[in-house]
């Protein structure tokens, strides 16, 4: 069975496409990972799955159904977004963010229902950011921001789960919890995943498969134990690296070869 099918996508802005004939397809409780440089494409690619792109080409179908047909309540109904963090413009409460995830299931110029109210609660509760409910966002770290707009993205009640650089700007501590969440996410709840990622070893400890991208197509893909080699990365990253397995998990991990440069390109958005 598959949820989310991608074919043959290009997309883009102005100028022209940025990524070109992409195709992959999820089956409901997948995880899946783009991996690539900065300007690989990997952002615009999670922008076009989920129809926020004019120029577009390809074909993305939910459940069969083709989302370029849809209007936003419907495609908010069927998947949800995790944008990367930014700052706050406006002084939202963490429990008013959760909250708007409510949008796409209310009448037009709705107040929360009760079913409403409850869904916030437990996608609140989910996350562990109830404590934060009356906290504005302004104060509050990355990685709680990030916890909150996941919770947002649970309160939507979607099937799919679209996340762009979850870990970007993160410490490492909060980087282990956003995955740790995400893969309760995924065994718990049946969550389907698809996430644009700039950490190779962060993205091997949760996903199933990745799919490395460059210059805007797909240059390999498959399961991490296939994927993360010495050779896929100098390709893809111009660098030069180590590969050794996890101790817990027996994942490969990444580390930069001694005296070898371009340690840039391995952190690159």
């Amino acid at each position: 069975m598959v949820i989310l099918e991608i074919e043959d996508l290009s997309a883009g802005y102005e100028n022209g496409f940025v990524i070109h004939g992409l195709s992959l397809s999820l089956a409901p409780g997948d995880f899946v990972a783009l991996l690539g440089r900065n300007g690989s494409g990997k952002s615009t690619f999670i922008k076009a799955v989920q129809g926020l792109l004019h120029n577009v080409q390809g074909s993305v179908k939910i459940d069969g159904v083709n989302l370029f047909r849809l209007g936003r309540k419907e495609i908010a109904r069927r998947i949800a977004y995790v944008p990367q963090l930014f700052e706050p413009v406006f002084e939202f409460t963490a429990e008013e963010i959760v909250g708007m995830g409510r949008y796409a299931r209310q009448a037009r110029f709705g107040a929360l229902s009760r079913a409403d109210a409850d869904a916030v609660e437990q996608a609140m509760a989910l996350t562990e950011v109830l404590p934060l409910r009356n906290k504005r966002m302004a104060h509050l770290s990355g990685g709680e921001r990030q916890r909150i707009f996941i919770a947002r993205a649970l309160a939507q009640d979607t099937p799919v789960l679209l996340l762009d650089e979850p870990s970007l700007h993160l410490d490492i501590n909060y980087q282990a919890e956003i995955y740790g969440l995400l893969r309760s996410l995924r065994k718990n709840q049946g969550k389907t995943i698809l996430a644009a990622e700039h950490n190779i070893n962060l993205a091997a400890s949760g996903a199933d498969r990745l799919f490395f991208l460059k210059n805007g197509t797909i240059q390999t893909s498959g399961k991490p134990a296939d994927t993360i080699t010495a050779e896929t990365i100098h390709d893809i990253f111009d660098a030069d690296v180590d590969i050794r397995a996890n101790a817990r998990t027996g994942l490969p991990e990444i580390s930069l070869a001694e005296g070898k440069g371009h340690l840039r390109s391995l952190n690159q958005e």
